[in-house]
């Protein structure tokens, strides 16, 4: 399907974790096809809204599962083997939509019908906005923290690469076209990322050394699955900027923020970075799987803006003790990390696991109720 052709529907040809899949409408439903390396399968599946019901059967397995469509280039789903309550993740995306390795670093598009745009960091925060002007072309404007100008590019035939050019259209700006270039970025199966984004704690030069990040980066680097990565923020433009890296990862990621907090969002240097802030700022990474502020109170907020997200979000209502935290956080994350647990279900098991994870513990508990809370994504 070229570029031009897509509207808002399941039909036509997508690149997914399981390689190349094409859905056909037969009446109601969406039959079709897909290959992963030699392994071939058959799909099958009934609409309902922006979601796709779906049984799906390979020579030596079969199961279910469900798309959702999130815009015209891209879904999010899970599936189940048949016999496995495990869930699993299965994604696609078409079009322009998608992660680019290009001549100005990596660009992150959004393939929304005719208008694709995006972002990219190559000269500070930037943006592109462009619309679809024929089969694989797009025309656009960018827009950088000095510059801004014109461009357009045209996608190969297999959808793994463009090239393009542009020029900027300041006053006084050469008109001269030049080269810019992309290929496209694969996830790395069976890869995770923990990017754990943390305030400095310490507010003289008399208090020792601590980082909370230096101790999960020790425990889970040690798996060949997990990309461990730890930044430090000191307001709220570097935390802005740390969360869109984000959106330049392809593989699923879990986002830990930690911080001391309030109840309206996090505090840093004297300074409260409210919730909504930092939701808006990861928005459109599509590949997050959860986020959790690893922050006393944060999850106050949660009748307000942490039950309106496309991504789980987590949190606590209280002030929650530093050791407790620290021994639910660790096995929170080794459900999923480890033991593959989807978000929703490593949370429902914590209460299991700790006895203090939510509002009420025994009498002779050594820890306070940490006030857990678990917030799946909107619908």
């Amino acid at each position: 399907m070229t570029a031009s052709k897509i509207a808002h529907s399941f039909a036509g040809q997508w690149l997914t974790t399981f390689g190349w899949m094409t859905l056909e409408p037969h009446g109601n439903k969406l039959r079709g096809a897909y290959q992963y390396g030699n392994t071939e399968g058959k799909i099958e599946g009934s609409l309902e809204g922006n979601n796709l019901r779906f049984r799906y059967k390979e020579p030596n397995e079969e199961g279910e599962g469900v798309f959702r469509l999130l815009r015209a280039g891209k879904f999010s789903g899970t599936y189940s083997v048949a016999g496995d309550q495990r869930v699993r993740r299965w994604e696609g995306e078409r079009g322009w939509d998608g992660i680019w390795d290009s001549d100005f670093g990596r660009v992150r598009l959004l393939h929304e019908a005719d208008r694709v745009h995006g972002s990219y960091e190559g000269a500070g925060s930037s943006q592109i906005d462009g619309h679809i002007a024929g089969d694989n072309k797009l025309e656009f404007r960018y827009k950088e923290p000095r510059n801004s100008g014109e461009g357009h590019f045209e996608l190969s035939e297999d959808h793994f690469s463009f090239t393009g050019e542009w020029r900027p259209t300041s006053p006084g700006a050469t008109t001269e076209w030049r080269p810019w270039r992309g290929q496209r970025v694969q996830p790395e199966r069976g890869v995770t990322w923990l990017l754990v984004l943390e305030a400095h704690w310490q507010r003289s030069v008399a208090e020792n050394e601590y980082a909370f990040g230096h101790m999960l980066r020790e425990v889970f680097a040690r798996l060949p699955q997990v990309r461990v990565r730890q930044r430090f923020f000191h307001d709220a433009e570097s935390l802005d900027h740390w969360c869109r890296e984000l959106l330049y990862v392809a593989e699923p990621a879990i986002l830990m923020i930690a911080s001391h907090g309030v109840a309206d969002g996090l505090a840093v240097h004297g300074q409260v970075i409210n919730t909504t802030r930092v939701l808006d700022s990861v928005r459109d990474a599509s590949n997050l799987k959860l986020l959790h502020f690893s922050s006393c109170l944060v999850g106050l907020d949660g009748q307000r803006a942490l039950t309106k997200q496309p991504f789980p979000v987590s949190g606590y209502t209280t002030s929650v003790d530093w050791g407790a935290s620290a021994l639910l956080e660790f096995t929170y994350l080794d459900l999923m990390l480890v033991r593959g647990y989807e978000p929703a279900d490593a949370a429902k098991a914590l209460p299991k696991l700790i006895n203090y994870t939510g509002d009420v513990v025994a009498e002779d508990s050594p820890y306070r109720a940490a006030g857990f809370r678990f917030f799946p994504a909107a619908s």
